[in-house]
């Protein structure tokens, strides 16, 4: 170490180890190193220095630390900076009561609380290491950073003062003004706000909670992508997706989920799980949620199960359509038309909308099947059991009466408009509002061709049983010209 300048100096020869004093506006220079302060002490056969007040250095003429009290070991080019510490470094200002510098790495510790202010953001932690050379800062225990658009509480975090990327190391929450983010492992490019979350990671806000293996985030494009094993779960509509794949535009309110989708509608007495290649959610012209799925779908409720190629749910009317061949099963009925509507209220069926071709079936016994078509068809429910079913245009049925439980015959009747009440899953009476068209005939004088309607079919095959069927699809080989799946027998 060499002592450039001083005001007054004092050489003190009886103290062991011997003592050199420097007296104002001290400048000492050891290599590329330069120090300046009030006061300083030298150890000139350990090669210490003790530097006092105002105490300011320059390492390598970019890093400059400033503090009230130094001890300097020359040796090994080791200071320690106490009180009032403020190290600056290009656009990064750390400042702490106790920093450790390793002048030959470049290298500052803070072990008891510490300060950075970088640009617009402000970070503190209880320990902190920053590499000078490589623009790194590593940082322990109680992290807080401030920016203007959020606060990110970590246990640990590295943070690149070039790039602005921070990467996070340990468990980590970055609370927005909307959203609160959770995870273990990944990075956040604070320039770009352009983050990638790998570990437990879980979105929350007060409407929905997003959780994933691995989320990226675009924040300047209100963009989501979360990977493998995602479960969205929209908190007002009591709704949950799960899949392998989601995608989300915040402005838009559109959310996309593909690979091994899960729509479930949360009720405390019976939930509603259904399965499609691919589901979306986006906001209708009022302003309601509106849930589609396409291909392959298929549902379950223990009091209704369901297949079709298409559905569409609304929230504004609490309706689920069905569209393309879809079949709908309900107290061992089975209901096929060409759009069917199934209308809720409080997660209850009120009504069973079922448009164009409808046509209703159930099995009496092992040989005979009770059917119903017609153009349109209204179900009402109640307790969530089909009780009445309205017939409206083109109405036939294929009905086989019981005497002490037993088949007598098969009536077979037509009439535009028809009523059914049905009761106990079975039907109880039949009601025709115009004169009908129809015979009963005895069970001797049935040929198998009088014993179906036109298009009769029996999908039980399909018919979801579980909730874990809903995964099962079955390919079909189309009869119809409309390329329906359905086994048709004319």
């Amino acid at each position: 170490m060499s002592i450039k300048n001083s005001n007054t100096a004092e050489f003190v020869r009886d103290t062991d180890p011997v003592l050199n004093k420097f007296l104002g506006d001290v400048f000492i220079t050891h290599g590329n190193i330069k120090m300046y302060c009030d006061s300083a002490y030298q150890y000139e056969k350990l090669n210490i220095l003790e530097a006092f007040g105002n105490v300011h250095i320059i390492n390598a003429d970019t890093v400059h630390i400033y503090g009230d009290y130094l001890k300097y070991f020359g040796n090994t080019k080791y200071a320690e900076m106490r009180d009032n510490v403020k190290l600056k470094n290009k656009s990064v200002t750390v400042t702490t009561d106790f920093l450790d510098f390793d002048m030959t790495e470049s290298v500052g510790y803070y072990f008891n609380n510490g300060k950075i202010v970088d640009a617009q953001n402000i970070l503190t932690s209880k320990i902190g290491r920053y590499y000078t050379k490589q623009e790194l800062l590593f940082f322990k225990d109680s992290v807080d950073v401030k920016t203007p658009d959020y606060i990110l509480y970590s246990d640990t975090l590295k943070y690149n003062t070039v790039n602005k990327v921070a990467y996070i190391l340990g468990p980590t929450k970055i609370v927005g003004e909307k959203e609160t983010l959770y995870s273990e492992d990944g990075w956040y490019n604070t320039t770009t706000n352009i983050s990638q979350f790998l570990k437990n990671t879980k979105l929350d806000s007060e409407t929905y909670q997003i959780k994933g293996d691995s989320i990226f985030l675009d924040r300047n494009n209100e963009m989501a992508r979360i990977f493998n094993n995602v479960e969205l779960r929209d908190t007002v509509n009591n709704l949950i997706l799960k899949g392998n794949f989601l995608e989300t535009f915040k402005n838009t309110e559109e959310a996309l989920m593909t690979d091994s989708c899960v729509f479930i509608q949360v009720s405390q007495g019976d939930s509603l799980f259904l399965h499609s290649d691919s589901l979306m959610i986006e906001k209708d012209t009022a302003n309601f949620e509106r849930i589609k799925a396409f291909h392959h779908v298929k549902f379950y409720r223990t009091d209704l199960q369901g297949i079709s190629d298409s559905l569409v749910y609304t929230m504004q009317d609490s309706t689920i359509r069905l569209f393309k061949d879809p079949v709908l099963w309900a107290q061992k009925n089975q209901m096929v038309a060409d759009t069917i509507g199934i209308q809720m209220k409080n997660n209850a069926i009120r009504y069973l909308h079922f448009r164009s071709s409808s046509f209703l079936t159930s099995k009496e016994d092992s040989t005979f099947y009770n059917q119903i078509k017609g153009k349109n068809m209204l179900g009402h429910v109640k307790d969530n059991k089909l009780y009445r079913l309205d017939i409206d245009g083109n109405g036939e049925t294929l009905y086989y009466p019981l005497d002490k439980l037993e088949v007598i015959g098969m009536n077979m009747a037509k009439s535009s408009n028809i009523s059914i009440l049905i009761q106990n899953n079975k039907i109880d009476q039949i009601l025709f509002l115009k004169k009908p068209d129809g015979q009963m005939y005895p069970l001797a004088q049935l040929s198998p061709e009088m014993q179906f309607l036109k298009n009769f079919q029996w999908l039980e095959d399909y018919q979801p049983k579980s909730k874990e069927d809903i995964f099962i699809w079955k390919e079909y080989t189309p009869v119809k010209k409309t390329k329906s799946f359905l086994k048709t027998k004319e």
